[in-house]
């Protein structure tokens, strides 16, 4: 299955799944916290893979011009959708991130929530956005990382001992539709940029899908939540979590070309 068939799929139960799950809106919460100051005095904002337009209505309260891409059509649709309901003016297109054309730079670049581990070719993507980017540029990844614990025991329960550990050793897996995903971390996402922070997502936590199937996951989220927020920000990037927020600055008179 190809990765535009995929993320038509998944704008069916988007909103479901990821919107309306405490978890996913707590991971949401987390990140906007983390990215509101960096926003401050940036005015053009690209969001890569902009899904629904989640993040719309956020980045409208903080008066952003938008410009946002998603590999899926439907996503696409749909974010247009969330647009028109807030009253929006922001471009948005259908298209992959190596063949989106810009007439201006942008002040602050957003993948959030696993997109860049839908990019096989992290070199290449990594050279766009440095592309794209003014010279005092922002770019914010959120990226699905090697480890994340209530996965890696999720995998193990299940008898998935291989993939448990190839996700871990091999930063890779195939989701159930043959999507090839590919797991990072900070090292790997530093070309061309410069780490300002780091938050971990949920590193002793479940899934948001693991939260919405299993009442124990639910009651283990309910006793740890709030060492899970304490953690997020003085753990060591191998630890890993459910998403990793890396917030970077872009690294000048580099050429990306």
């Amino acid at each position: 299955m190809n990765p535009i068939t995929t993320f038509d799929n998944y704008a069916v139960n988007y909103q479901d799944k990821f919107n309306l799950n405490p978890l996913g809106r707590y991971q949401r919460e987390l990140v906007q916290g983390a990215v509101r100051s960096f926003l401050s005095g940036r005015r053009k904002l690209l969001d890569v893979g902009c899904g629904p337009g989640s993040d719309f209505e956020f980045y409208h309260s903080l008066k952003l011009n938008i410009t946002a891409i998603d590999i899926s059509p439907e996503m696409a649709r749909l974010a247009r959708d969330t647009a028109r309901a807030l009253g929006l003016d922001a471009e948005i297109t259908a298209t992959a991130l190596q063949d989106f054309q810009a007439s201006e730079n942008f002040d602050f670049i957003i993948l959030n929530f696993g997109v860049i581990n839908a990019i096989s070719d992290l070199d290449a993507a990594l050279e766009k956005l440095h592309g794209l980017l003014s010279g005092s540029g922002i770019l914010v990844v959120v990226a699905m990382p090697p480890f994340h614990l209530f996965s890696f025991l999720g995998n193990l329960l299940r008898g998935r001992v291989a993939a448990a550990f190839r996700r871990i050793f091999r930063g890779k897996a195939k989701l159930a539709g043959g999507l090839e995903i590919f797991y990072y971390r900070q090292r790997q996402l530093e070309q061309g940029f410069r780490l300002l922070e780091r938050r971990h997502l949920c590193p002793l936590l479940p899934t948001p899908d693991q939260h919405a199937h299993s009442a124990p996951a639910r009651g283990i989220t309910r006793l740890l939540l709030p060492l899970d927020r304490w953690v997020a920000r003085r753990l060591p990037d191998w630890a890993g979590g459910d998403h990793v927020c890396y917030i970077f600055e872009k690294i000048s008179g580099i050429d990306s070309n």
